[in-house]
């Protein structure tokens, strides 16, 4: 049932007189129940179905158009992104990554060679035939690689293999990466780590870190891959769903277990204190760090062209907060390497298992509900906020341009084609039931209590650079205010990334971009291997913007490109950038002069349309 845009009814709380601040979970689903307890500890008010206000939050348990609610005439915040389950698919990913790759090889070195089938496979036969005769010429053993489904779940579908024939060409998009065959052991044990990372807002990008995550373990030693092991699920897989079937599994009786299959990061940091420097494993929480930010900028332009497809193109793209699961594996030289992100990690609080008596059983799971309850009480914190520092700080409707009036008019007709279209569909409920089921890159996975107090990091305000001059027509004379400042409404100081905003665009305007630079200094402790850590309180931290601002100001080019793209395409109401947006953007560009001339921009524009057909996925996010 799509939200009314009546003004929604005041909660009182009768002690405090002060609006409680209100949160739909008619699509929470798995999530329902961590939700709840979060709200309860709060004193906020549910709204369930059958609710005729509109909350200030809804939550969802998979995707933004879940439900198929209308939020273009809303002020609430969602907890999902628009597109993002599809961005997250591994190869729509990998495929993101790799553009960053290219244009910035050093600093995208954090993931294994991928190839994508079924588009790649000869491409891939041939190179692993020329990797494993450099094998043979250094006297190694041979590379191993792992088969991956780009949508597939519970570590479904995946499988091991040294000869490249042995990898059958699917009907659906898979990847092949390089097996990482030297990660770090404990115990003479294979594992990953989950790490939670919270996207906050987009203008500025604001992403924080939760300081507690998960980490599961394989269940039989580890032993370099070879013909005679490479279908041992338990020793090379780590996921979660996999590894409880094992009669080795050992549940967490309790948060504290320092030798259970999932334990808390906290934990296993202390114990490789044991095994390293605190000066090596700080290095690697920082790199854990880089890597998060930089796989995130890496989806940014992608995500920022979904948001604008979906939403009212205002000044601010700060409707929308996701709670994403980096899925991260050491090697022995305690390098961090990006296995998967999650869009939606699960959030339940439970474990299934087969009890004594032979039947299966769901039970409480004490180190779920200690790390994601925390996580989510967290977040609804920092999201309602926001959400009041918004309302003071950004234009209200009657100040939108006559051009976003269109915009939102045909967003809001194509919802409501949608909503008949939904009538109609009587499998929708099912396909989501099935979309929402444990540890998916497209679905929910892992829970803790405890009101947190924020470390007040010092501002160091930087002078804007203009970081887009672009002459959009012959005659642009119009201009435009820059974005002012704004505070994140967090109680850590910081203000905005290399944010660009962009007055009304008709045939003729000036772009202006400026960027406006915070560092924000964020306290740490030390965790030394004798250092209690089970009773710290857990928090977000932000990690972007970052005190090292400086290093990541160049990756914001694919951002500024998407912005052109949003100006072009989105908003004078195209599907994809057709013949005529691409001439316009050579126009722009200064492209066209006595050298080149139009019909050589067309033909490029024909060489890029093949090209990308070439790599063209069944995603339609890409």
């Amino acid at each position: 049932m799509a939200p009314k845009t009546s003004v929604s009814r005041k909660i009182k709380n009768r002690n405090s007189g002060k609006r409680v601040p209100t949160v739909d979970t008619t699509q929470a689903r798995s999530n329902m129940e961590v939700v709840r307890m979060c709200l309860k500890d709060l004193g906020w008010k549910e709204y369930g179905s059958g609710s005729s206000s509109d909350a200030d939050i809804y939550w969802n348990s998979a995707t933004f158009q879940q439900g198929n609610r209308n939020y273009t005439s809303t002020s609430a915040r969602v907890n999902k992104f628009p597109g993002m389950c599809d961005l997250m698919h591994k190869t729509n990913l990998t495929r993101s990554l790799n553009v960053m790759r290219m244009l910035f090889p050093d600093e995208f070195d954090f993931y294994p060679k991928t190839w994508f089938l079924p588009e790649q496979i000869e491409q891939f036969q041939d190179d692993a035939e020329s990797i494993h005769k450099r094998d043979r010429r250094q006297h190694r053993p041979l590379t191993t690689f792992i088969v991956k489904p780009s949508d597939g779940s519970e570590g479904a579908g995946i499988y091991l293999i040294q000869d490249s024939t042995h990898c059958s060409v699917p009907n659906r998009p898979h990847i092949v990466q390089e097996y990482i065959d030297r990660p770090l052991l404990m115990n003479g044990l294979k594992f990953d780590i989950r790490i939670y990372v919270l996207i906050l807002k987009l203008d500025p990008l604001e992403v924080l870190l939760y300081d507690e995550g998960l980490v599961r373990f394989a269940t039989v030693n580890y032993q370099p891959p070879s013909t005679k092991n490479l279908h041992e699920a338990f020793m090379h897989l780590t996921n979660y769903s996999l590894n409880k079937r094992s009669t080795s599994y050992k549940h967490a009786l309790d948060e504290k277990q320092t030798d259970a299959s999932k334990r808390k990061l906290s934990i296993v940091w202390s114990q490789l204190g044991q095994l390293f420097s605190t000066n090596e494993i700080e290095q690697a929480k920082e790199m854990i760090k880089e890597l998060i930010n930089k796989t995130i900028l890496a989806i940014l332009p992608e995500l920022r062209v979904q948001y604008a497809s979906e939403l009212p193109i205002t000044r601010k793209q700060n409707r929308c907060f996701q709670i994403i699961g980096f899925d991260i594996l050491l090697t022995d030289q305690l390098k961090p390497i990006l296995l998967e992100v999650n869009a939606n990690p699960s959030l339940r609080i439970d474990f299934d298992h087969v009890n004594e008596a032979g039947k299966f059983v769901t039970e409480p799971s004490a180190i779920d509900e200690d790390i994601k309850k925390s996580l989510v009480l967290e977040t609804l914190k920092r999201v309602i906020k926001c959400k009041r520092n918004r309302k003071l700080s950004e234009p209200n409707d009657e100040m939108m341009t006559q051009e976003d009036k269109k915009v939102v008019h045909r967003q809001t007709e194509a919802h409501s084609k949608l909503a008949v279209k939904h009538v109609k569909k009587t499998h929708y409920d099912r396909q989501l039931s099935a979309s929402d089921s444990d540890s998916s890159s497209c679905i929910s996975e892992e829970l803790s209590n405890e009101e947190q107090q924020y470390q007040t990091g010092s501002n160091q305000n930087r002078k804007p650079k203009n970081l887009v001059n672009l002459t959009l027509a012959n005659t642009g004379n119009e201009s435009q205010t820059p974005n002012e400042n704004t505070t994140s409404g967090a109680s850590d100081s910081m203000l905005a990334d290399g944010s660009v905003d962009f007055s009304t665009l008709d045939r003729s305007m000036t772009i202006t971009g400026e960027q406006n630079v915070t560092q924000s200094s964020v306290n740490r402790t030390d965790m030394a291997a004798d250092t209690p850590i089970t009773n710290k309180i857990k928090s977000l931290k932000i990690i972007f913007p970052s005190a090292s601002q400086t290093k990541y100001e160049q990756m914001f080019l694919p951002e500024k490109i998407a912005f052109i793209y949003i100006e072009l395409v989105v908003k004078r109401g195209y599907k994809a950038m057709t013949n005529w947006p691409f001439r316009n953007l050579a126009k722009i560009c200064g492209l066209v002069d006595q050298s080149t001339t139009m019909i050589s921009i067309d033909m490029l524009y024909t060489q890029i349309f093949y090209k990308l057909k070439q790599y063209d996925s069944q995603s339609p996010a890409t």
